[in-house]
């Protein structure tokens, strides 16, 4: 059942989309030797904190260097990694910065071909938002959305923030956010580790639409009543951010996810960085049904939600429910035998 099930995929990375073998592949393109296997890399037991994951994300960011590169990586997610899990539609999040000494029109180049490839080959459509590095300056994320102005294409819909945000609290980009609403790009921003008056800074500041992650909302009644009243969408990463001790506390209980959705909120479930957390898209669905005891309905519901949550516009959106609704009703209310252990 949660195989077949759609998906709206909000909340994925391109650098931590890569495969372990497409990793070691870049990696000897480039004559860049590894310390580690790819497959060793990825141990996502080894991340001792989110600094330890940010190192190995930035070293495989280093090995996509040019145009050929991106395309190959954008469209091994957007198959393989989401299309054969039953993606319809996705919101990839570029990191430039992740990138070093690589041009952003060379990123843009890349991409769009591997999404355009990837469309006719499998159907599945994508759209981009481009992730500022909270780590850097102000400055620098302004820098970097003059870019995104620069070069606009209709394939980028947004920007987004991201890395440690305790290294990078959300205010320090107000100004990078003010000239992105001035040029009509959607905004987004990563918000796992707190405080919960975060939110509100994304909301009041930032002037964002929707939350990744965001699962302290719920220590804040009163910021969780605004939330579900105004029906700001999150975007939740089950795996990944159990593994991280933001949802969950690293128990596999996935509670954080459980109290957003009890108290109402618009939540979406997506995979993050999958090979790296060593899950995709059919698996962080199949968790919460496991851990949570959630049903086809529950689980559909997230994939409205996203619908709903995503950047295309009023006729795209209908179009995009419409597909959802015909596969779900196509979808039997069950788990299939190896889904329910």
């Amino acid at each position: 059942m949660v195989a077949a099930l759609p998906k709206i995929s909000l909340h994925c990375h391109l650098i931590g989309s890569v495969a372990p073998a497409t990793v070691a592949d870049l990696a000897r393109k480039h004559d860049v030797p590894l310390e580690r296997s790819a497959e060793e890399l990825y141990d996502h037991h080894s991340y001792a904190d989110l600094g330890e994951f940010l190192r190995v994300l930035d070293v495989v960011g280093s090995l996509i260097r040019d145009a050929d590169d991106f395309h190959r990586v954008t469209y091994e997610s957007l198959t393989a990694g989401g299309a054969d899990h039953g993606v319809l539609y996705r919101e990839v999040h570029l990191s430039p910065p992740g990138h070093p000494g690589v041009a952003y029109r060379t990123i843009l180049d890349g991409v769009l071909a591997g999404a355009r490839d990837a469309e006719t080959d499998t159907g599945v459509r994508a759209r981009f938002l481009v992730g500022l590095c909270r780590e850097r300056s102000g400055a620098a994320a302004v820098e970097l959305v003059e870019q995104v102005v620069e070069h606009r294409v209709e394939e980028v819909l947004g920007i987004g923030l991201d890395y440690a945000e305790v290294d990078g609290p959300p205010g320090r980009f107000v100004e990078a956010y003010e000239l992105a609403a001035r040029h009509g790009l959607r905004r987004t921003a990563h918000s796992e580790s707190g405080p919960p008056h975060h939110v509100e800074v994304l909301l009041d500041r930032l002037g964002c639409d929707r939350v990744d992650h965001g699962y302290h909302v719920v220590d804040d009644p009163a910021i969780t009543r605004r939330c579900v009243e105004e029906r700001v969408p999150f975007t939740c990463t089950p795996v990944s951010s159990d593994i991280g001790r933001y949802s969950g506390s690293g128990d596999g209980t996935h509670r954080r996810i459980a109290e957003m959705v009890d108290a109402g909120l618009l939540v979406t479930i997506d995979s993050d960085d999958p090979p790296m957390f060593g899950t995709d898209p059919t698996h962080d669905y199949r968790v919460l049904a496991h851990a949570l005891g959630y049903r086809r309905d529950q689980l559909a519901a997230f994939t409205r939600n996203a619908v709903e949550a995503c950047w295309l516009d009023g006729t795209d959106q209908a179009a995009l429910l419409a597909t959802v609704e015909e596969r779900v009703a196509a979808t039997p209310d069950a788990p299939a035998p190896e889904e329910a252990a």
